[in-house]
Protein backbone atom coordinates (compact mmCIF):
# COMPACT_ATOMS: atom_id res chain seq x y z
CA UNK A 1 0.00 0.00 0.00
CA UNK A 2 1.63 3.28 -0.93
CA UNK A 3 2.06 6.34 1.66
CA UNK A 4 0.22 8.95 0.90
CA UNK A 5 2.19 11.81 -0.36
CA UNK A 6 2.79 14.75 1.88
CA UNK A 7 2.23 18.12 0.92
CA UNK A 8 4.72 20.47 1.58
CA UNK A 9 4.35 24.17 2.32
CA UNK A 10 6.21 26.76 0.74
CA UNK A 11 8.42 28.79 3.16
CA UNK A 12 8.92 32.18 2.49
CA UNK A 13 10.89 35.15 3.80
CA UNK A 14 9.17 38.51 3.58
CA UNK A 15 11.40 41.93 3.19
CA UNK A 16 9.08 44.98 3.72
CA UNK A 17 10.62 48.17 5.11
CA UNK A 18 7.21 49.00 6.60
CA UNK A 19 5.80 47.06 9.75
CA UNK A 20 2.44 47.80 8.71
CA UNK A 21 3.27 45.95 4.62
CA UNK A 22 5.08 43.19 5.85
CA UNK A 23 1.87 42.04 8.69
CA UNK A 24 -0.27 42.57 5.99
CA UNK A 25 1.71 40.44 3.12
CA UNK A 26 2.23 37.48 5.93
CA UNK A 27 -1.28 37.69 5.93
CA UNK A 28 -1.99 37.55 2.53
CA UNK A 29 0.27 34.47 1.95
CA UNK A 30 -0.35 32.51 5.51
CA UNK A 31 -4.36 33.14 3.94
CA UNK A 32 -3.05 31.48 0.72
CA UNK A 33 -1.43 28.43 2.20
CA UNK A 34 2.58 29.79 2.30
CA UNK A 35 4.99 29.41 5.65
CA UNK A 36 6.41 32.91 6.27
CA UNK A 37 9.59 31.86 8.54
CA UNK A 38 10.79 35.04 8.23
CA UNK A 39 9.28 38.72 8.10
CA UNK A 40 11.74 41.43 8.53
CA UNK A 41 13.47 44.86 7.89
CA UNK A 42 16.35 44.89 5.61
CA UNK A 43 19.84 44.85 7.71
CA UNK A 44 21.98 42.67 9.44
CA UNK A 45 18.88 41.08 11.57
CA UNK A 46 17.07 39.96 8.28
CA UNK A 47 20.07 38.08 7.32
CA UNK A 48 20.90 36.64 10.09
CA UNK A 49 17.02 35.46 10.46
CA UNK A 50 17.33 33.91 6.93
CA UNK A 51 20.32 32.19 8.13
CA UNK A 52 18.17 30.59 11.11
CA UNK A 53 15.01 29.89 9.01
CA UNK A 54 15.99 29.22 5.31
CA UNK A 55 13.26 29.79 3.30
CA UNK A 56 12.42 28.17 -0.10
CA UNK A 57 11.49 32.18 -1.91
CA UNK A 58 11.95 35.69 -1.04
CA UNK A 59 9.95 38.49 -1.36
CA UNK A 60 10.97 41.73 -1.55
CA UNK A 61 9.13 44.65 -1.05
CA UNK A 62 10.73 47.53 -2.92
CA UNK A 63 9.04 51.25 -2.06
CA UNK A 64 10.12 54.33 -3.44
CA UNK A 65 10.48 56.36 -0.48
CA UNK A 66 12.75 53.81 1.05
CA UNK A 67 16.02 53.95 -1.20
CA UNK A 68 18.46 53.49 1.31
CA UNK A 69 17.11 50.16 2.37
CA UNK A 70 18.44 49.42 -1.42
CA UNK A 71 22.14 48.69 0.47
CA UNK A 72 21.37 45.66 1.49
CA UNK A 73 20.08 43.83 -2.10
CA UNK A 74 23.51 43.29 -3.81
CA UNK A 75 24.96 41.52 -0.81
CA UNK A 76 21.76 39.46 -1.20
CA UNK A 77 21.62 38.95 -4.55
CA UNK A 78 25.28 37.98 -4.38
CA UNK A 79 25.34 35.46 -2.05
CA UNK A 80 21.84 33.83 -1.85
CA UNK A 81 20.98 31.19 -4.16
CA UNK A 82 17.23 31.43 -3.24
CA UNK A 83 14.67 32.59 -5.98
CA UNK A 84 13.74 36.64 -5.48
CA UNK A 85 10.76 37.93 -6.52
CA UNK A 86 10.64 41.87 -6.47
CA UNK A 87 7.68 43.63 -5.84
CA UNK A 88 6.78 47.21 -6.35
CA UNK A 89 4.15 48.17 -4.30
CA UNK A 90 4.73 51.87 -4.92
CA UNK A 91 4.83 54.85 -1.87
CA UNK A 92 1.35 53.82 -0.59
CA UNK A 93 2.30 49.92 -0.14
CA UNK A 94 -0.27 47.12 -0.65
CA UNK A 95 -3.68 48.09 -0.45
CA UNK A 96 -5.98 44.53 0.26
CA UNK A 97 -9.16 46.51 -0.77
CA UNK A 98 -7.18 48.17 -3.58
CA UNK A 99 -5.58 44.25 -4.64
CA UNK A 100 -8.45 41.72 -3.40
CA UNK A 101 -8.31 38.31 -2.92
CA UNK A 102 -7.09 37.48 -6.45
CA UNK A 103 -4.05 39.56 -6.32
CA UNK A 104 -2.69 37.54 -3.47
CA UNK A 105 -3.63 34.41 -4.94
CA UNK A 106 -1.45 35.32 -7.79
CA UNK A 107 1.47 36.39 -5.45
CA UNK A 108 1.24 33.30 -3.79
CA UNK A 109 0.81 30.99 -6.89
CA UNK A 110 3.87 32.86 -8.42
CA UNK A 111 5.97 32.65 -4.98
CA UNK A 112 5.09 28.67 -4.68
CA UNK A 113 5.94 28.40 -8.73
CA UNK A 114 8.86 30.08 -8.17
CA UNK A 115 10.12 27.90 -4.78
CA UNK A 116 8.96 24.52 -7.02
CA UNK A 117 11.58 25.42 -9.75
CA UNK A 118 9.10 26.86 -12.15
CA UNK A 119 10.49 29.54 -14.51
CA UNK A 120 9.02 32.70 -13.51
CA UNK A 121 7.18 35.39 -15.86
CA UNK A 122 9.10 38.41 -16.68
CA UNK A 123 6.64 41.78 -16.63
CA UNK A 124 8.00 45.08 -16.48
CA UNK A 125 7.04 47.48 -14.16
CA UNK A 126 5.09 49.49 -17.02
CA UNK A 127 3.17 45.62 -17.65
CA UNK A 128 1.57 45.35 -14.59
CA UNK A 129 0.56 46.83 -11.04
CA UNK A 130 0.67 46.76 -8.35
CA UNK A 131 2.15 43.47 -8.66
CA UNK A 132 5.35 43.87 -11.58
CA UNK A 133 7.42 40.55 -12.01
CA UNK A 134 11.11 40.67 -12.54
CA UNK A 135 13.65 37.93 -14.02
CA UNK A 136 14.37 35.83 -10.10
CA UNK A 137 17.37 34.27 -11.61
CA UNK A 138 20.71 34.71 -9.06
CA UNK A 139 24.12 34.54 -10.80
CA UNK A 140 25.38 31.75 -10.29
CA UNK A 141 28.98 32.78 -9.66
CA UNK A 142 28.64 34.96 -5.97
CA UNK A 143 30.68 38.17 -5.81
CA UNK A 144 34.10 37.68 -4.11
CA UNK A 145 33.43 40.62 -1.88
CA UNK A 146 30.27 41.89 -0.92
CA UNK A 147 29.24 44.93 -2.03
CA UNK A 148 28.63 47.46 0.62
CA UNK A 149 27.32 50.25 -2.07
CA UNK A 150 23.67 52.18 -2.28
CA UNK A 151 21.22 50.34 -5.08
CA UNK A 152 19.04 52.10 -6.71
CA UNK A 153 17.06 55.34 -6.13
CA UNK A 154 13.89 54.92 -8.06
CA UNK A 155 10.27 55.79 -9.04
CA UNK A 156 8.40 52.40 -10.20
CA UNK A 157 5.07 54.30 -11.56
CA UNK A 158 4.22 52.68 -14.77
CA UNK A 159 6.27 54.27 -17.93
CA UNK A 160 4.77 56.83 -20.01
CA UNK A 161 4.42 57.75 -23.74
CA UNK A 162 7.68 59.87 -24.56
CA UNK A 163 8.17 61.71 -26.86
CA UNK A 164 10.90 60.51 -29.87
CA UNK A 165 14.17 61.82 -29.46
CA UNK A 166 15.50 63.60 -32.87
CA UNK A 167 19.03 63.55 -34.10
CA UNK A 168 21.31 66.53 -32.28
CA UNK A 169 23.16 67.24 -35.72
CA UNK A 170 26.99 67.70 -36.00
CA UNK A 171 26.82 71.26 -34.85
CA UNK A 172 26.64 70.46 -31.32
CA UNK A 173 29.15 67.85 -31.31
CA UNK A 174 32.58 68.33 -29.42
CA UNK A 175 35.25 69.71 -31.23
CA UNK A 176 37.82 66.77 -32.13
CA UNK A 177 35.96 64.57 -30.90
CA UNK A 178 38.33 61.47 -31.81
CA UNK A 179 37.24 58.91 -28.72
CA UNK A 180 34.88 56.65 -28.52
CA UNK A 181 32.55 57.10 -25.56
CA UNK A 182 30.08 54.47 -24.44
CA UNK A 183 27.74 54.74 -21.30
CA UNK A 184 27.18 51.76 -18.54
CA UNK A 185 23.50 51.81 -16.84
CA UNK A 186 23.24 50.33 -14.06
CA UNK A 187 20.35 49.58 -11.50
CA UNK A 188 20.11 46.85 -8.90
CA UNK A 189 21.82 44.02 -9.44
CA UNK A 190 24.12 46.13 -12.00
CA UNK A 191 27.13 46.53 -9.58
CA UNK A 192 27.89 42.64 -10.08
CA UNK A 193 27.25 42.67 -13.66
CA UNK A 194 29.69 45.98 -14.16
CA UNK A 195 32.63 44.67 -12.33
CA UNK A 196 32.55 40.89 -14.38
CA UNK A 197 32.12 42.74 -17.84
CA UNK A 198 34.95 45.19 -16.45
CA UNK A 199 36.97 42.59 -15.67
CA UNK A 200 36.86 41.17 -19.04
CA UNK A 201 37.75 44.37 -20.78
CA UNK A 202 41.33 44.27 -22.86
CA UNK A 203 43.22 46.88 -20.95
CA UNK A 204 43.93 48.49 -25.19
CA UNK A 205 40.78 49.08 -26.03
CA UNK A 206 39.90 52.27 -27.79
CA UNK A 207 37.46 53.17 -25.10
CA UNK A 208 35.95 55.61 -22.18
CA UNK A 209 33.45 54.24 -20.08
CA UNK A 210 30.59 56.72 -18.17
CA UNK A 211 29.04 54.56 -15.58
CA UNK A 212 25.63 55.91 -14.67
CA UNK A 213 24.52 53.73 -11.44
CA UNK A 214 21.69 53.90 -9.87
CA UNK A 215 23.92 54.63 -5.89
CA UNK A 216 24.19 56.45 -3.14
CA UNK A 217 26.10 59.96 -2.73
CA UNK A 218 28.27 58.07 -0.04
CA UNK A 219 29.38 55.55 -2.27
CA UNK A 220 30.66 56.45 -5.22
CA UNK A 221 34.24 56.21 -3.77
CA UNK A 222 33.59 52.74 -2.81
CA UNK A 223 32.30 51.60 -6.48
CA UNK A 224 35.77 53.07 -8.25
CA UNK A 225 37.84 51.33 -5.22
CA UNK A 226 36.07 47.84 -5.72
CA UNK A 227 36.19 48.31 -9.61
CA UNK A 228 39.69 49.69 -9.81
CA UNK A 229 40.86 46.41 -7.99
CA UNK A 230 39.26 43.97 -11.18
CA UNK A 231 39.75 45.81 -14.34
CA UNK A 232 43.02 47.23 -16.27
CA UNK A 233 40.93 50.54 -17.29
CA UNK A 234 41.06 53.35 -14.29
CA UNK A 235 38.37 54.15 -12.16
CA UNK A 236 37.21 57.32 -10.63
CA UNK A 237 34.43 59.96 -9.71
CA UNK A 238 33.62 62.16 -12.10
CA UNK A 239 35.24 65.63 -11.51
CA UNK A 240 34.54 68.86 -13.38
CA UNK A 241 37.38 69.52 -15.21
CA UNK A 242 38.58 66.28 -16.13
CA UNK A 243 38.90 65.73 -19.61
CA UNK A 244 37.86 62.27 -21.23
CA UNK A 245 40.29 59.51 -22.43
CA UNK A 246 40.47 56.50 -23.34
CA UNK A 247 41.48 53.93 -20.33
CA UNK A 248 39.06 55.34 -18.13
CA UNK A 249 35.54 54.67 -16.59
CA UNK A 250 34.66 57.89 -15.11
CA UNK A 251 31.58 57.06 -12.47
CA UNK A 252 28.90 59.51 -12.57
CA UNK A 253 28.23 61.41 -9.13
CA UNK A 254 24.05 60.26 -7.87
CA UNK A 255 23.89 63.95 -6.68
CA UNK A 256 24.78 65.38 -9.97
CA UNK A 257 24.16 66.09 -13.17
CA UNK A 258 27.17 65.96 -15.63
CA UNK A 259 27.28 67.68 -19.18
CA UNK A 260 30.50 67.86 -21.58
CA UNK A 261 32.24 70.95 -22.47
CA UNK A 262 32.47 71.45 -26.41
CA UNK A 263 36.45 70.93 -25.65
CA UNK A 264 35.66 67.49 -24.37
CA UNK A 265 35.70 68.55 -20.00
CA UNK A 266 33.18 67.14 -17.89
CA UNK A 267 30.74 69.90 -16.28
CA UNK A 268 29.09 69.00 -13.15
CA UNK A 269 25.54 70.95 -11.98
CA UNK A 270 23.63 70.00 -9.40
CA UNK A 271 21.17 67.60 -9.91
CA UNK A 272 17.45 68.99 -10.12
CA UNK A 273 15.17 68.24 -7.55
CA UNK A 274 12.52 66.60 -8.78
CA UNK A 275 14.95 63.76 -10.80
CA UNK A 276 13.35 60.47 -10.76
CA UNK A 277 16.80 58.50 -11.15
CA UNK A 278 20.01 59.04 -9.12
CA UNK A 279 21.95 59.84 -11.36
CA UNK A 280 19.92 60.03 -14.41
CA UNK A 281 21.26 57.63 -16.99
CA UNK A 282 18.94 59.16 -19.52
CA UNK A 283 20.27 62.41 -19.06
CA UNK A 284 23.75 60.72 -19.41
CA UNK A 285 22.79 58.81 -22.61
CA UNK A 286 21.47 62.06 -24.17
CA UNK A 287 24.68 64.19 -23.25
CA UNK A 288 26.98 62.02 -24.35
CA UNK A 289 24.92 61.34 -28.11
CA UNK A 290 25.13 64.86 -28.21
CA UNK A 291 28.32 65.16 -28.20
CA UNK A 292 30.00 62.19 -29.83
CA UNK A 293 27.49 61.04 -32.17
CA UNK A 294 28.83 58.19 -34.16
CA UNK A 295 31.20 57.79 -31.59
CA UNK A 296 28.84 56.64 -28.67
CA UNK A 297 27.47 53.74 -27.04
CA UNK A 298 25.54 52.42 -24.39
CA UNK A 299 25.09 49.26 -22.79
CA UNK A 300 22.33 48.58 -20.22
CA UNK A 301 22.67 45.94 -17.19
CA UNK A 302 20.74 44.82 -14.68
CA UNK A 303 18.22 47.14 -12.53
CA UNK A 304 14.64 48.15 -12.38
CA UNK A 305 12.38 50.66 -13.97
CA UNK A 306 12.84 52.04 -17.32
CA UNK A 307 15.56 54.62 -16.81
CA UNK A 308 17.99 54.73 -20.20
CA UNK A 309 15.42 53.66 -22.39
CA UNK A 310 14.99 57.33 -23.80
CA UNK A 311 18.74 57.53 -23.72
CA UNK A 312 19.15 54.39 -26.11
CA UNK A 313 17.20 56.46 -28.25
CA UNK A 314 18.92 59.02 -28.24
CA UNK A 315 22.29 57.28 -28.96
CA UNK A 316 20.78 55.38 -31.77
CA UNK A 317 19.47 58.23 -32.98
CA UNK A 318 22.44 59.62 -33.31
CA UNK A 319 24.77 56.76 -35.02
CA UNK A 320 25.62 55.32 -32.17
CA UNK A 321 25.50 51.63 -30.71
CA UNK A 322 22.77 49.96 -27.78
CA UNK A 323 23.31 47.08 -26.56
CA UNK A 324 22.23 45.42 -23.12
CA UNK A 325 22.76 42.09 -20.68
CA UNK A 326 20.51 39.11 -21.57
CA UNK A 327 17.51 38.56 -19.48
CA UNK A 328 19.62 35.02 -18.32
CA UNK A 329 22.12 36.97 -16.39
CA UNK A 330 20.40 39.66 -14.98
CA UNK A 331 19.42 40.08 -11.20
CA UNK A 332 16.43 42.39 -11.85
CA UNK A 333 15.67 42.74 -16.18
CA UNK A 334 13.61 45.59 -16.30
CA UNK A 335 16.05 48.25 -17.55
CA UNK A 336 17.38 46.06 -20.43
CA UNK A 337 14.06 44.81 -21.22
CA UNK A 338 12.47 48.35 -21.44
CA UNK A 339 15.62 49.48 -23.40
CA UNK A 340 14.93 46.60 -25.98
CA UNK A 341 11.51 47.55 -26.12
CA UNK A 342 12.83 50.79 -28.01
CA UNK A 343 13.94 48.61 -30.81
CA UNK A 344 17.72 49.74 -30.74
CA UNK A 345 19.11 47.51 -29.19
CA UNK A 346 21.72 45.59 -31.29
CA UNK A 347 23.21 42.75 -29.43
CA UNK A 348 22.30 40.84 -25.97
CA UNK A 349 24.53 38.86 -24.07
CA UNK A 350 26.16 38.37 -20.46
CA UNK A 351 28.42 40.68 -19.12
CA UNK A 352 31.50 38.45 -20.29
CA UNK A 353 30.20 38.27 -23.88
CA UNK A 354 29.53 42.02 -24.09
CA UNK A 355 33.12 43.40 -23.22
CA UNK A 356 34.60 40.48 -25.67
CA UNK A 357 31.77 41.77 -28.30
CA UNK A 358 33.02 44.98 -27.60
CA UNK A 359 36.80 44.08 -28.51
CA UNK A 360 36.02 42.52 -31.56
CA UNK A 361 34.16 45.53 -32.77
CA UNK A 362 37.17 47.77 -32.29
CA UNK A 363 39.29 45.62 -33.40
CA UNK A 364 37.55 44.61 -36.93
CA UNK A 365 37.14 48.61 -37.20
CA UNK A 366 41.07 48.89 -37.16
Amino acid sequence: MLEPKIATTTKVAVFASSQNQRQLLQTMLEQNGLEVVVSEAIGEKFLTALKKNPPDVLLIDLRDDEDEDLDFLDILTGQSSTPILFNDSGPEGVSLAASGDNWAKKLAGKLTEMANGAKAVEKSPADETPFPMVNPQIPKTPAATPDVFAGATVNQTPAKTKTPVKSVGPEKAVDNADINVWVLGASLGGPQAVRQFLAAIQEDLPVVFILAQHIGANHVSLLAEQLNRVTAFDVLPGKTGHKLKHGEVILTPADKQLSITKDGFLALTQAPPATIYSPSIDNVMIEVARCYGQRSGTIVFSGMGDDGARGCEAIAENGGIVWAQDIASCVVSSMPDQARKTGKVSYSANPEQLARHLYEFYRKAK
